[in-house]
C-alpha cells in the first residue's frame, strides 16, 4: 500500500490518537524512541493500571477536559460532538493557551509527541491552533481489540460494556475522520507487544523517518525493558463480537485490523470506508447526544447518594446536640429555681432576723432612756448626788 499522505520531512508534532485503554501510552513511548520529546510535565505512572507510566501532558490533558465540559461533556460520555463550534469566541482564552503551550513544547527540540485519549473528540480545536502556528503533524492512531478495552475500562471504571463499545466506536471513528489527508498510521497494541521493531519501522515510515536499526539502545530498551507481557491486561482474538455490541463496532474494528497490518501509512483506499464509517456514525449523533445527556444525570447519582447520605447523617447529629442542649438548658432551669427558691428563704430569714434586732435595739433604747431620766433625778437630790459620787469613787478603786 503507497501512503497517500507520507510527509516530505518529519512532522514537527506527532499526535497519538486512540481511545482509553488502547495502548496509547505504549505508542506515546515509541514516538520518544523516534526522536519525538514528550514534554516536562507527564502524569504520574499508576501502580495498579499502568506502572510505566501514562505519558500524557498534564497541561494538555487540562485543556482537553476543559474543552469536553465547553460542550457538556466528559472523557466517559458517548456523546459525539461532530457538531461542536471550536471556534466559539468563548474558547478564545482557550486557542491562545493551546498555541502557546505547543510553542514552548516545540521550543526545546522542535520535535514533540503527545498522548491523551480526549483528544480524538476534539482534534478539531487542535488542528485550528496548529495552523495558527502555521505548523504541520502527523497522527499514530492507537488501536486495540474493542472487547480487551471493553474489560480493562469495567476493571477500572466499572463501565457498562455497552457505553464502552459505543466510547471505543466514537474514538475510533473522530481519529480516522479528523485525520483526512494528514499523514497517519493506525497501530495495534497487540502488534507493537509482538513485534515491536516492524511498528516501529512503520510510524517512521509514515512520518518520512529513518527506521530505528534493531540494535539502537534505545530500540532495545523499548522492547526489552519497557514492553511486556505484564502490560497486556486483556487479550482478544480478532474475531470475538458481542451481540451486545451496535453492529458499528464490529465493522469498524474490521476496518482497523486491515489498517493496523499495512505497512505503513494509511493510504487513498482507506478514504472511502472511513467516510463511510463516520457518516453512519453521524447519523446516530443525535441518539448519542441524549445519550451522553442521560449519563451526565446517571454519573451524578452515586455522587448525590452520598451528599443526601451526608447530610441525613449531619442532620441527625445535629437533632442530637439540639436534644442534649435542650436537656442541658432544662438542668438549669431547675437549678435556677432552687437557686431562687433558696433566695427567697435565706431573704425571709435575714428579714425575720433583722427585724428581732430592731426590736432589742428599741428595747434597749427604751431601758436606756429610763436609766437616763433616773440618774436625772438622783442628780437632782443632795442625797442622789453623794450616791452617785460614792459610786464613781468605787468604780475608780475597782479599775
Amino acid at each position: 500500500m503507497s501512503a497517500n499522505a507520507a510527509p516530505a520531512a518529519a512532522p514537527a508534532l506527532a499526535i497519538v490518537a486512540g481511545m482509553h485503554r488502547a495502548g496509547t501510552s505504549a505508542i506515546a513511548r515509541a514516538l520518544a524512541v523516534l526522536g519525538f520529546d514528550l514534554g516536562p510535565r507527564l502524569m504520574s505512572a499508576d501502580a495498579r493500571m499502568n506502572a510505566r507510566g501514562f505519558f500524557e501532558d498534564l497541561d494538555i490533558v487540562a485543556l482537553d477536559d476543559a474543552l469536553l465540559a465547553h460542550c457538556g461533556a466528559d472523557w466517559k460520555s458517548v456523546a459525539l460532538l461532530a457538531d461542536a463550534d471550536f471556534a466559539d469566541a468563548a474558547l478564545t482564552a482557550h486557542a491562545a493557551a493551546a498555541r502557546a503551550l505547543l510553542a514552548a513544547r516545540l521550543a526545546p527540540t522542535g520535535r514533540f509527541a503527545c498522548k491523551d485519549p480526549r483528544m480524538p473528540r476534539v482534534l478539531p480545536f487542535w488542528q485550528r491552533a496548529l495552523r495558527d502556528l502555521g505548523l504541520g503533524e502527523g497522527y499514530v492512531i492507537a488501536v486495540r481489540h474493542p472487547a480487551a478495552v471493553i474489560a480493562s475500562l469495567a476493571a477500572r471504571d466499572g463501565l457498562d460494556a455497552r457505553r464502552s463499545a459505543w466510547l471505543w466506536l466514537t474514538h475510533v471513528a473522530c481519529a480516522l475522520a479528523y485525520t483526512h489527508d494528514r499523514p497517519r498510521v493506525v497501530v495495534d497494541y497487540d502488534r507493537l507487544l509482538a513485534d515491536p521493531a516492524r511498528e516501529l519501522a512503520r510510524i517512521a515510515a509514515a512520518f518520512g523517518l529513518p527506521a530505528p536499526a534493531a540494535d539502537d539502545p534505545a530500540v532495545v530498551e523499548f522492547r526489552d525493558r519497557f514492553l511486556s507481557a505484564e502490560l497486556r491486561h486483556a487479550h482478544v482474538e480478532s474475531d470475538v463480537v458481542d451481540p451486545a455490541w451496535p453492529p458499528l463496532v464490529a465493522d469498524a474494528h474490521a476496518l482497523t485490523v486491515a489498517l493496523a497490518a499495512a505497512p505503513g501509512a494509511v493510504d487513498a483506499a482507506a478514504d472511502a470506508p472511513i467516510a463511510q464509517l463516520w457518516a453512519r456514525l453521524r447519523a446516530c449523533a443525535p441518539l448519542l447526544g441524549y445519550a451522553g445527556e442521560v449519563e451526565r444525570v446517571a454519573d451524578d447519582v452515586p455522587r448525590l447518594a452520598g451528599e443526601l447520605a451526608w447530610a441525613r447523617d449531619s442532620l441527625a447529629q445535629a437533632q442530637g446536640f439540639a436534644a442534649d442542649l435542650q436537656a442541658s438548658l432544662a438542668a438549669k432551669d431547675a437549678d435556677l429555681v432552687a437557686l431562687r427558691t433558696h433566695a427567697t428563704a435565706s431573704a425571709e430569714a435575714a428579714a425575720t432576723y433583722a427585724a428581732s434586732l430592731r426590736a432589742a435595739l428599741a428595747h434597749a433604747e427604751g431601758e436606756l432612756a429610763v436609766a437616763r431620766r433616773t440618774l436625772g433625778a438622783l442628780g437632782a437630790t443632795r442625797a442622789g448626788r453623794g450616791l452617785l459620787r460614792w459610786l464613781a469613787r468605787r468604780d475608780r478603786g475597782a479599775r
